[in-house]
């Protein structure tokens, strides 16, 4: 009896260890139009996911991953959670009967940029900023500063003081980065349907096929 379990044991794991090896590879996805996507998964249990969307961009994101149930569970190192998206310079109150606020980046002030004051999520008051990244707003009550600016990552402040009326925020190049958090790839031969791409019917080719 017990050799008989060591046997039904060994081949448990060498079952389980031939599908997982199985796997190991480079799966590709091509949607026309420049448009592809492909994703290396590795013996060292990470992969590489690389996309390329034209002259909207292209990009990477690296991981972990592991199967679990017939599933390739796919998790990025970065997570949306742990990624800055603005940097707040300042935050003060000042003697001036008006709200200020200074946008800039890597490079010096932004002109141009979108900035909003929000209560309770509604608009309340709605400005661009000067030559020198300056808005001004008349006080009023708010609890949300929202800033935007083509190419930067949107800026969402939640005030913090109520008495607050000078900040300063540096905005950031927005990331071409694909967050993935525990998102699961249904295994199929040498195939891979994810949810990304397996729900617009009109194409012809909705999964990922292994190449190498």
């Amino acid at each position: 009896m017990k050799h008989f379990f060591v046997i039904v044991v060994s081949i448990l794991f060498y079952n389980c260890t031939t599908n997982k090896n199985m796997i190991y590879g480079k799966y590709v996805w091509d949607g026309g139009y420049d448009v592809y996507e492909s994703i290396q998964i590795k013996s060292d249990s990470t992969f590489e996911f690389n996309w390329h969307a034209g002259l909207a961009g292209e990009g990477i994101t690296l991981g972990k991953w592991k199967v679990n149930n017939g599933n390739l569970v796919l998790n990025s190192f970065n997570q949306s959670s742990n990624t800055l998206n603005f940097v707040v310079l300042n935050e003060l109150v000042n003697s001036k009967d008006f709200i200020e606020v200074k946008i800039v980046d890597q490079y010096g002030p932004v002109f141009g940029a979108n900035c909003e004051l929000l209560f309770k999520g509604n608009n309340v008051a709605f400005s661009t900023s000067n030559s020198d990244g300056i808005v001004m707003i008349s006080k009023q009550k708010f609890d949300t500063i929202k800033i935007t600016f083509i190419g930067k990552q949107e800026i969402i402040y939640l005030l913090k003081y109520k008495d607050f009326n000078f900040f300063e925020f540096e905005m950031l190049d927005k990331v071409d980065y694909l967050f993935f958090n525990n998102e699961k790839w249904k295994i199929k031969k040498n195939r891979l349907y994810s949810k990304r791409v397996k729900s617009i019917k009109s194409l012809e080719k909705n999964y990922y096929e292994k190449v190498e």
